[in-house]
């Protein structure tokens, strides 16, 4: 097992200590999202959304590439084994808050969106 620096431990507490970045982490774990989908799952506007995912992101939790207009995040394939299982873990605790079950409901089914349309339509 490889070893983790208090800062890298530190700055992933930190990024867990806001419920929007608690309800924008569970969404990714279910699949990678763009930020329109995950303004209409949790009804909030786009410039929250990217600043929390912009914490995310810095924490190392996250990343995210360009596809045309889009903008697509998903969890960090490069985090360590133990960060993942720890966020597992937890996946099972956030799923007991009907707020995120409720977030939940807004991702499942089909995306609507297509590569070129315009952010607004999503």
């Amino acid at each position: 097992m490889g070893h983790i620096g208090i800062k890298d431990l530190s700055s992933f507490h930190g990024a867990l200590n806001e419920p929007l970045r608690l309800r924008l982490l569970r969404l990714l774990l279910e699949r990678e999202l763009c930020v329109c989908e995950m303004m209409r799952a949790l009804k909030i506007p786009q410039y929250k959304v990217s600043r929390h995912l912009g914490i995310l992101k810095k924490a190392g939790l996250v990343r995210d590439w360009r596809e045309g207009t889009w903008i697509h995040y998903e969890i960090a394939p490069t985090l360590p084994s133990v960060i993942k299982e720890t966020l597992v873990c937890l996946r099972s605790l956030w799923d007991q808050s009907p707020l995120i079950q409720e977030d939940l409901r807004g991702i499942r089914g089909p995306s609507t969106r297509r590569p070129g349309d315009p952010v607004v339509t999503c």
